[in-house]
């Protein structure tokens, strides 16, 4: 063509991109002009010259016409080296670069061009106009799905479409054709158009013409049957684009060759999965549909009793099909069947169509809800004449199979026999047609569906029609019979592959089933089906354990089956992992929400479960090493534009994700308006955990009631390997035996509950506990019974009994899941090993025993329970021996938090640690989460240069007293400096209540004195009164608890040293023989070796006494355990306990320390306060202004005048 005289050219390469239109990116050099001279670009045309190879003859010069879309090319690349190699000249860097036009994909593969193809790239403004546009679709298909799109188009036709091809050009005497365009009509669904003619017409000699603003489409049909009829009517579709025109549709009568068949798009669902909505009777096993009475009652499809089924899968959703070899020549399966037409009375919609289990097996949808079925009216049945024969081609086994059982074969024998028994699977049984009563379809493939019992290894198979010489096979017909002959031949052929379209290529799972029952979350279940029949996507959290993929299962299978939902479930675990590339999890994730789409069309709906969300975008953290962040910030974002691109208000998509929480998934998708809804899956309760125990256990057992009714003396119980026991086992079974086999078996695998067994009481301890712990549990106790059962009776083959004493077994040493990253302090004090406090102790047990031991009583409160507690007092009076009392006293779980062992210097993370120590007590709880040393966790805000600290209080603020509140959950505070806390954690609701452990008085000094003795051996003068331990408490005056118990752990010292002085003389005083008793130097013993390669004694290597003493000492202590055994050995033989010789001889060889009245004395006189008397009116002072000193109001705030004075904000 004669080039323009506005035209910019510049060379560059074709770059695939997915933009869904008609438009492309161009290079940079060619934005930079077009926006220096500010133009437009719906003014501008471009026009992609190249060479055309793909005709097998010599190329040809073709040129492609496309709009811009303002943007320029995202991708560059650089030139390998040119003729002069690593030695040539270096040109600047756009030199080096490669001049890029992104093309869309779809568009690129129907024009035939190709990535990284060179093009001539020539830009046109100020085009010709077209107001206009008659197009024809390339195939039927693509007429159909315009069909089902014809808002779609009138809506968007500007936004993909701005450069049209003249169909009238003419650069010589030859027209040349106008190249293809490519519609995008949905996210799934393409069609290809060509254009007609425009008008106004263009110059001949203009190749190209713009779409006008208000422009009229014309869509010719393009139907798929042809008839001989010279003349008929021809519906054409009419759009507008975005202007205030019209867009009725225009009909002109034109010539054609054949007339349209009635069609209809409707949604298909597999009669057995809405079984509920039919009134009739058993299922049919023929090919059948049944669609609304009302659609049959208008004038397209009255009287039509066949239809022709066709299912319809985008290309955008098939996966590649790989090259199926061992095929035979000719021999296709065919994707339509000819099926029953029959009435639906009451659909779930009108655009809802039931297929029968066998049709959905030979089209490759079994337990399909959801997807467009394409019905159209059945041509012209053949005769009987032309059809001789059929031919069946057995799918190839997928299992090895026993060689007498396998269909086919090469004999004839092995023919007939292959034919007998295709007759007996699909012949008629019990009242109702099979599928050889017909339809049959030429090509249709027999498939084994439910109902259907086939024999071993018979997988399927295509039949095939064998006709007469002088019957013309049409290519694109569809043949089919009413039914098959039973005098025609039916002849087995050898085994062929499977179609690969017949089954899902895909890791999608379309039917999610759920075996596990659930109870206990009754409204939870209820409130998560309601916001997803209201297309409310919904975030499940919960931790591990929880079920939280039981619940995303049983919710997907019942909205499935009651409402008829498109379910889709895929575990995010799939794609957690490192050589997984974005775009792969990009194009997963939507292939995934597209196959949703398409299921949720013609008035439908689908639901997407991704399971274990959080596996797959995990939250952000500083301290990650590695790309992780980015990596999961970038999936975060992928997911979420998916989301918002398919599941909108309109689109009947809708979302469930599960996590383990809201705070382990990217903040992207919680707050990207990904989920809606989140909803958490909390630990069970006591009545819960009793109901999923009883429900597990009763799944495969039966209580002593039952197993009485079936174990009589009527019957005998099975042994262990099914059989019926005793001699006269033949006779009972001819009676009762029999109909026992028509019912359903025995619910029973050997284990019997015992009478006294309460599913309650066990649930008690198990509190923290998930479903998936109780379980594990549950598993762990039949083994237990297991074991119980053989070491009792070992040659017992009856039922096994379920005890109590196998759960208390099984729970000792078992860790549920949620517990095991907890740290749980185990402490053995109790309250009777503490003196004093008792007004203290009463208000902890009221406050932590009482709620959970009478926990029924407790519920019936409507007052709010008091959970939290302030220990304050004086240094070594008892606050933190009290809290970890309550560990072992009121049967608690419980987290010891010491100091600022949760500050971090990061931003966040300090805040995180205290969210995290709240999670932990809430998964442990009744659980106590004590704070030792608060006053340097949360002290007064603004106190804190770094500011840590004062985070650390506003996350307290609100974990203590959010909106949820604390349940199971108790804090204790412990601190000797009260006035340095923040007041605002002192208020109820927080801390509700302050204990003061106050300087023991006389009486307590008493009672903790006597604590202490409990522990220690005391002489009898001071266990015969209580005098002595009066007078001690008196001479005590002024010493907290921690200074009574180092008082008793001096006067023990001192017990020992006398013990050790009695003993001493008696040691060193046996010297060896030697003048006025001075230590001899040389060795007292004699080495004694054993064997030749024994070392001998080192003489000249002198020793120093305490090594002498040392050996010395051991080697005596060798001799007495040799003598102390040979006497062992000698009383055995005169049949004496050994047992009595230990105690004799511990009891003569070793001493008893006993504390004494003069140990007490000399300990009292080495051991003072701790806590000086000014300190104590100090503490007193402040303690006295902490109870009755402040006041209810708030400090202005104003920082302090004075120099070095610090502000505070309180």
């Amino acid at each position: 063509m004669a080039p323009q005289k506005n035209a910019q050219s510049v060379s560059a390469e074709i770059s695939l991109a997915h933009l869904r239109n008609c438009l492309v990116n161009l290079p940079t050099t060619l934005v930079s002009l077009l926006v220096n001279i500010n133009t437009p670009a719906q003014n501008v045309i471009v026009e992609l010259s190249y060479r055309d190879t793909s005709t097998g003859t010599a190329p040809q010069q073709r040129s492609v016409f496309v709009g811009w879309t303002g943007m320029p090319s995202k991708r560059r690349a650089a030139l390998p080296g040119g003729r002069d190699g690593l030695n040539g000249s270096r040109g600047s860097s756009r030199d080096q670069e490669v001049q890029l036009i992104e093309l869309d994909a779809t568009l690129a593969k129907t024009i035939g061009l190709s990535e990284g193809q060179k093009v001539m790239a020539t830009v046109h403004l100020d085009p010709p106009l077209a107001h206009t546009i008659n197009i024809e679709p390339l195939t039927p298909e693509d007429w159909e799905i315009i069909e089902l799109h014809v808002t779609f188009l009138e809506l968007n036709l500007l936004s993909q479409i701005r450069a049209l091809p003249n169909p009238s050009y003419k650069p010589g005497d030859a027209p040349v054709a106008a190249h293809p365009l490519t519609l995008h009509l949905s996210p799934t669904s393409t069609a290809n158009v060509r254009v007609i003619s425009l008008d106004p017409a263009p110059p001949a000699d203009s190749p190209f013409a713009k779409v006008s603003q208000g422009a009229e489409v014309i869509v010719a049909p393009k139907t798929r049957q042809k008839s001989s009829h010279n003349s008929g009517d021809h519906r054409s579709v009419a759009s507008t684009s975005k202007s205030k025109r019209s867009g009725a549709s225009t009909v002109r009568r034109r010539s054609a060759r054949e007339e349209r068949k009635p069609t209809m798009f409707l949604r298909g669902v597999d009669r057995k999965s809405c079984e509920e909505w039919f009134d009739e009777g058993p299922l049919a096993q023929d090919f059948s549909v049944w669609v609304d009475h009302d659609l049959l009652s208008n004038d397209a499809f009255r009287g039509v009793n066949y239809v022709v089924v066709d299912v319809i899968k985008p290309a955008g959703l098939q996966q590649p099909q790989p090259e199926e070899g061992g095929a035979p020549a000719g021999m296709n399966a065919s994707s339509k069947v000819i099926a029953h037409l029959r009435p639906w009375v009451d659909p779930p919609n009108s655009q809802a169509v039931a297929l029968s289990s066998p049709l959905c097996a030979t089209l490759g949808c079994t337990g399909m809800v959801g997807g467009v079925v394409k019905l159209q009216a059945a041509p012209q049945q053949l005769p009987r004449g032309p059809v001789q024969g059929v031919k069946v081609f057995p799918f190839a086994a997928s299992t090895k199979s026993v060689e007498g059982l396998r269909f086919g074969g090469e004999s004839k024998a092995e023919k007939e026999e292959s034919a007998k028994r295709f007759r007996q699977i699909y012949a008629a049984s019990r009242g109702i047609d099979g599928l050889l009563q017909g339809p049959l379809t030429d090509g249709s493939v027999m498939g084994v569906y439910d109902g259907l019992e086939p024999p071993q290894g018979w997988e399927g198979g295509i039949i095939k029609f064998t006709y007469g010489a002088d019957f013309q096979e049409s290519k694109d017909a569809t043949n089919w019979v009413i039914g098959l002959d039973p005098k025609l031949a039916i002849d087995f052929q050898p085994p062929t592959p499977r179609p690969s379209w017949l089954s899902d290529n895909d890791s999608f799972e379309r039917q999610p089933t759920n075996d596990s029952v659930l109870v206990g979350i009754d409204s939870l279940l209820d409130n998560l089906q309601s916001q997803l029949i209201h297309l409310s996507s919904a975030l499940l959290t919960g931790g591990m354990g929880s079920g939280k993929t039981s619940v995303a299962r049983y919710l997907a299978q019942k909205l499935r089956e009651e409402s008829l939902f498109h379910t889709l479930y895929y575990p995010c675990r799939k794609l957690v992992n490192d050589e997984t590339r974005i775009s792969t999890i990009k194009e997963t994730l939507n292939r995934l929400f597209m196959s949703a789409s398409w299921g949720a069309r013609l008035n439908g709906k689908a639901v997407v479960v991704l399971d274990d969300l959080d596996k797959l975008c995990p939250v952000e953290t500083e301290l990650q090493v590695g790309n992780d962040n980015g990596r999961s910030r970038q999936v975060g974002e992928i997911l979420g534009s998916i989301v918002r691109q398919y599941c909108t208000r309109d689109s009947g998509v809708v979302l469930l994700a599960t996590a383990e929480g809201k705070e382990s998934i990217n903040n992207v998708v919680v707050s990207g308006h990904v989920v809606r809804e989140i909803v958490e899956l909390k630990a069970p309760d006591k009545e819960a955990r009793r109901r999923v125990m009883e429900s597990i256990v009763m799944q495969d057992a039966m209580t002593a009631e039952e197993a009485t009714t079936q174990f009589s003396d009527e019957s005998r119980p099975q042994t262990a390997d099914g059989s019926m026991g005793g001699e006269d086992s033949g006779a009972w079974m001819d009676g009762a035996s029999h109909t026992s086999r028509e019912g359903p078996p025995a619910k029973t695998s050997g284990f019997i509950l015992d009478q006294d067994l309460d599913f309650l009481d066990i649930s008690g301890s198990t509190d923290g506990y998930m479903p998936g712990d109780i379980n594990v549990l549950v598993s762990r106790a039949r083994n237990e019974a297991i074991i119980r059962a053989i070491a009792e009776s070992p040659d017992s083959t009856g039922p096994i009994h379920l005890a109590r004493v196998d759960f208390d077994k099984a729970l000792k040493g078992f860790t549920p899941a949620s517990l095991r990253n907890v740290s749980l302090q185990s402490s053995s004090t109790s309250f009777k090993s503490i003196g004093g406090l008792q007004e203290t102790r009463q208000v902890l047990l009221e406050t932590l025993q009482y709620p959970t031991k009478y926990a029924p009583i407790f519920a019936q409160c409507p007052l709010r329970l008091r959970s939290g507690l302030l220990l304050y007092g004086y240094p070594g009076c008892g606050k933190t021996l009290l809290a970890s009392a309550v560990a072992g006293e009121c049967g608690l779980n419980f987290i010891s938090v010491k100091g600022p062992e949760i500050l971090n210097k990061y931003i966040g993370a300090s805040e995180k640690s205290v969210r995290d120590l709240f999670d932990r007590a809430q998964a442990a709880k009744p659980c106590v989460l004590f704070f030792d040393e608060f006053d340097s966790i949360a002290p007064k805000r603004g106190h804190d240069s770094t500011g840590v600290t004062d985070r650390v209080v506003n996350q307290l603020l609100t974990q203590m007293d959010g909106a949820e509140g604390l349940s199971g959950v108790y804090v204790l505070a412990a601190t000797s400096r009260p006035d340095l806390i923040d007041p605002a954690l002192l208020r109820p609701g927080r801390l509700d209540k302050s204990l003061l452990c106050d300087m023991p008085a006389l009486e307590d000094r008493v009672d903790i004195i006597k604590a202490l003795f409990q522990k220690v051996r005391l002489s009898d003068e001071l266990t015969e009164s209580d005098e002595p331990l009066t007078d001690i408490a008196r001479r005590t005056e002024g010493f907290s608890g921690a200074d009574l118990q180092a008082l008793v752990s001096n006067a023990q010292l001192e017990a020992i040293h006398d013990v050790l002085d009695v003993d001493g003389p008696t040691v060193t005083s046996r010297r060896p023989n030697g003048t006025n008793g001075k230590p001899n130097t040389t060795p007292s013993f004699v080495q004694f070796q054993y064997g030749e390669d024994a070392k001998p004694l080192d003489q000249s290597t002198p020793k120093s006494k305490s090594a002498a003493l040392i050996e010395n000492a051991s080697i005596l202590s060798k001799l007495e355990e040799i003598k102390i055994a040979r006497k062992k050995s000698k009383l055995q033989v005169h049949g004496v306990p050994a047992a009595n010789t230990d105690t004799k001889a511990s009891s003569s060889e070793q001493r008893e320390v006993v504390i004494g009245w003069d140990h007490l004395i000399k300990a009292l006189d080495n051991t003072r306060a701790s806590i000086s008397s000014e300190e104590k009116t100090r503490l007193q002072r402040i303690y006295t202004e902490f109870v009755v000193g402040r006041s209810g109001q708030m400090k202005d705030g104003q920082g302090s005048m004075e120099i070095g004075g610090r502000s505070s904000l309180m």
